[in-house]
């Protein structure tokens, strides 16, 4: 009986567990980000990082949130929660035509995963 107790117990604890967030990738490229639209869940993160060799931020259109100023190479996580702007753009570069989006209401437009597995 002791096993069986063991068992359900790990099972339980393993139910019990948090899911792993994700973490999505957008790359501040100076003209632009990469992908400019990425697909997160709620508690998910967005990790900016600066591929360029000048200064960008990443700026919520309303202010609500930003990445700062970040220099070339410089990595910036976000976490992703209900209700926080998904629109944002470069607010070092006043001319900067970069802008991007965090839909974490919509699906992906294309899930790959999905379609790599045979019919």
């Amino acid at each position: 009986m002791r096993r069986k107790t063991g068992f359900l117990t790990l099972s339980l604890g393993l139910l019990a567990a948090p899911a792993m967030a994700e973490v999505h990738y957008v790359l501040m490229m100076g003209s632009g980000y990469f992908p400019d639209a990425v697909y997160p869940a709620i508690g998910d993160q967005v990790k900016f990082v600066n591929q360029s060799d000048i200064a960008m931020a990443a700026t919520a259109t309303d202010a609500s949130w930003t990445t700062g100023i970040m220099l070339p190479a410089a990595e910036v996580l976000l976490d992703v929660s209900e209700g926080m702007t998904q629109t944002f753009t470069d607010t070092v570069n006043i001319d900067s035509i970069a802008e991007g989006t965090i839909d974490y209401v919509n699906p992906p437009p294309l899930d790959l995963a999905a379609n790599a597995q045979s019919n």
